[in-house]
C-alpha cells in the first residue's frame, strides 16, 4: 500500500496567505496536488497547520485524511512525522502543496526507485529534494522522529540513518522534462507562471 502525503503547514509569509488555500482556476491549489497523488497512491494525506483542519477539509474530499500540526516552528520535518504516523501505507510519496504542476509519473519513478530500500530523493539542479520523495514508512518514520528529537528539523539530517537511493536529475526528466514538479509558488509572480504553464499545457 503506498501513502501520498502532501505537506500544507507552512506559514506562507512570502506569499501573504495559506498557500494550500490559494485559489488557482477556480479550485485551492492544495487539491491539484491531492488530484495527481490519488492518481498513484492508495490514500492522501493532507498536514496542515494547528487549527486549519476544518478549513482545509471544506475543500477536499472525505476520503482525504486531514492532520493537524502539534507545534509550530518545528519546520515541514515535524508535518511530514505527523502526516506518517496517520499513514497506513508501507511507503509514502511526499509533496509540498505549493507545487501544482507536479507530474504523477514523476512521483511514480521515485517510488519504484525507492523500492526495496528505505526510500528515493530525487537529486535535482545540484540539490536534494526531500519533499518530493518516497519514504518506507516505519523505518523513516523512526529516524525522522529521532531528528526531531535531538533538535534538528530537516529530513535530510536523518539521512545518515537510512539506505535510500538518490533519482538523477536525467532520469526525472524522462517524466518531467521541464521540471515542472518542483516549481514551487511562493508569490504572486509564481502564481502568475504556473497559471501561465498550466495555459499552454
Amino acid at each position: 500500500m503506498l501513502t501520498g502525503i502532501v505537506l500544507s503547514g507552512g506559514t506562507s509569509t512570502r506569499f501573504g496567505q495559506e498557500k494550500g488555500l490559494v485559489m488557482l482556476n477556480d479550485e485551492p491549489m492544495v487539491s491539484r496536488v491531492v488530484a495527481t497523488m490519488r492518481m498513484l497512491a492508495d490514500e492522501v494525506v493532507v498536514a496542515v497547520a494547528g487549527g486549519r483542519a476544518e478549513e482545509y477539509a471544506r475543500f477536499l474530499s472525505n476520503d482525504t485524511i486531514i492532520v493537524e500540526d502539534e507545534r509550530e516552528g518545528i519546520g515541514p520535518l515535524h508535518g511530514l512525522t505527523t502526516a506518517m504516523r496517520a499513514a497506513g501505507g508501507d511507503y509514502v510519496v511526499v509533496s509540498p502543496c505549493d507545487t501544482p504542476l507536479l507530474r504523477p509519473e514523476m512521483c511514480r519513478a521515485v517510488v519504484n526507485n525507492g523500492e526495496g530500500k528505505d526510500g528515493a530523493v530525487p537529486f535535482v539542479r545540484g540539490y536534494l529534494e526531500p519533499l518530493h520523495a518516497c519514504y518506507r514508512r516505519k523505518t523513516c518514520l523512526d529516524a525522522f522522529e529521532q531528528t526531531v528529537a535531538s533538535g534538528r528539523r530537516r529530513p535530510k539530517d536523518a539521512y545518515h540513518l537510512l539506505n535510500l537511493a538518490t533519482v538523477d536529475e536525467e532520469d526525472i526528466r524522462r517524466f518531467d522534462p521541464h521540471l515542472e514538479s518542483f516549481i514551487n509558488v511562493n508569490t504572486q509572480d509564481d502564481l502568475a507562471e504556473v497559471v501561465d504553464h498550466i495555459s499552454r499545457r
